[in-house]
């Protein structure tokens, strides 16, 4: 299999590019410093204080280590409504190569969405380059080595969460960064989901949407990663197939600054209001 295009291997020096910009002025947060977008020591030590939807150190980070063994192979960071807020929703973020979970966790703070429990798990592969690091497939290759498996594990796990949560997949969005954002849209638009969310993502291969679908794309104009060209395709391919995209490019690179969070913020409030 041939992808519509394809990512340049990154040598472990690259891989710094997968990386988020929080830059919350209520909450200081700083690039980590280990290769891939590890979140710093500032938000490792403090998580079960700093990480909850309002910042009043209300709700604490899980580990779902009880679950079934599906959702074991994600072992994934489990963030909470507070306990005034019955969750509605659940909102699931797929982290980009070379950084795992913990990496996009902070988001669920800032999105701050007070019925929307979160959910990020870490992709089933050790990235080649970096310690620590999670992949959901090889980019060394042209033909995605593990890719095929990656998509079913986690297509399954998505469906396994309406028992284990609670919440249908009408009220469950997909959302992810950069090799993230490809499985969303690679996963996303075979399960009937109250939307999908592709920051700095691609296609990995022609589309074949199998059920209505909401999407949003958001990429940088200057992304040195993941060119703008990839997110132009992605748009006018799904647009083709009659899937209702919005899309953004934004003035940057690849990472995730507040515009982006912002957009992503109001996309899923509006998708709130009608799943």
């Amino acid at each position: 299999m041939f992808p519509l295009w394809f990512v340049p291997v990154a040598r472990p020096q690259d891989c710094i590019l997968e990386y988020i910009l929080p830059n919350q002025p209520k909450r200081a947060m700083r690039q980590g410093s280990r290769v891939g977008g590890r979140v710093s020591k500032l938000i490792t030590e403090k998580t079960p204080q700093q990480l909850s939807h309002t910042g009043e150190n209300r709700y604490r980070i899980e580990k779902k280590e009880n679950c079934e063994e599906k959702t074991l192979s994600f072992n994934p960071i489990f963030i909470p409504t507070s306990p005034e807020n019955a969750a509605r929703y659940l909102v699931i973020m797929l982290h980009g190569w070379g950084a795992d979970a913990m990496d996009l966790a902070p988001l669920a703070a800032m999105l701050d969405l007070a019925d929307c429990q979160f959910l990020f798990p870490n992709a089933p592969f050790d990235h080649p380059q970096v310690p620590g690091g999670r992949a959901w497939y090889a980019l060394e290759t042209s033909d995605y080595q593990g890719l095929v498996a990656s998509r079913q594990q986690l297509h399954d796990w998505i469906i396994s969460l309406e028992a284990t949560t609670g919440i249908p997949l009408e009220r469950t969005f997909l959302t992810g960064f950069s090799q993230g954002g490809a499985m969303t849209l690679d996963v996303g638009l075979s399960l009937p989901l109250a939307g999908l969310g592709s920051l700095s993502g691609y296609l990995h291969s022609e589309p074949h949407p199998q059920v209505p679908q909401n999407v949003l794309i958001v990429h940088g104009k200057q992304d040195p990663v993941v060119p703008i060209a990839a997110a132009r395709q992605a748009r006018d391919l799904l647009l083709g197939l009659g899937v209702n995209v919005e899309y953004h490019e934004l003035n940057m690179g690849h990472e995730i600054p507040i515009p982006a969070l912002t957009i992503l913020r109001q996309f899923l409030r509006n998708r709130l209001e009608t799943a």
